[in-house]
């Protein structure tokens, strides 16, 4: 995809810095449609650059835009375009899973909803819909924002940290998950690890 098409995120000559620990300076990357791969290892980054992704922290210097839209001085246009969840919240302990979704349905007008039921089975959710997250496991909860990302049709997905405390079974169908969402190349699907998931035939990598 040329640099210059609209579709394109862009990260321009960007830097973010924590105090005494320089992150990125003047990082500039070009993220095409389709499923994407920031990879890094543990306490070097990725967190903080799905953030900025997220316009959750705003950068220091540079830009992040898709369409046009910045996410600095346009921070609420450019977040109507954006999933992203803090995987450690308690913010949505006291409701159930399907609740949180349908949160999340009236507030991505893309979202699916007929795929909720094979994303439910999928991950193995079925007995904990309706019990209030307090009361699910990390790996649980993980898999209720996995399925609401998937779910979402936001324009700009993003996953921190994708197969942390994932059972192998709910990997395979996530993978698929990210095999499908590939082929469609009609979202930003920006996922972070610490190595590449085999079968995912990812639009962009980018090592930090």
């Amino acid at each position: 995809m040329n640099q210059q098409d609209p579709a394109t995120l862009s990260i321009t000559t960007l830097s973010f810095t924590y105090p005494d620990q320089p992150l990125f300076d003047n990082l500039s990357v070009t993220i095409p449609l389709g499923v994407s791969l920031i990879r890094c290892d543990e306490s070097r980054g990725k967190s903080t650059l799905i953030r900025l992704l997220a316009g959750e922290i705003m950068p220091e210097h540079g830009k992040i835009s898709v369409n046009g839209i910045c996410s600095d001085n346009e921070k609420s246009l450019y977040q109507k375009h954006v999933f992203y969840i803090d995987p450690r919240t308690e913010k949505f302990d006291q409701i159930s899973a399907m609740q949180y979704l349908a949160q999340i349905e009236r507030t991505h007008l893309d979202f699916d909803s007929v795929r909720i039921p094979h994303l439910i089975n999928g991950l193995g959710l079925a007995p904990h819909q309706d019990k209030p997250l307090y009361m699910l496991s990390a790996g649980s909860k993980r898999k209720v924002w996995i399925a609401a990302a998937i779910a979402s049709g936001a324009k700009i997905t993003l996953i921190d940290d994708l197969t942390a405390a994932l059972d192998l079974g709910s990997i395979e169908f996530i993978t698929e998950q990210l095999i499908q969402i590939s082929q469609q190349c009609d979202r930003h699907f920006i996922v972070s690890h610490y190595d590449t998931l085999d079968r995912v035939p990812f639009a962009a990598v980018i090592d930090i």
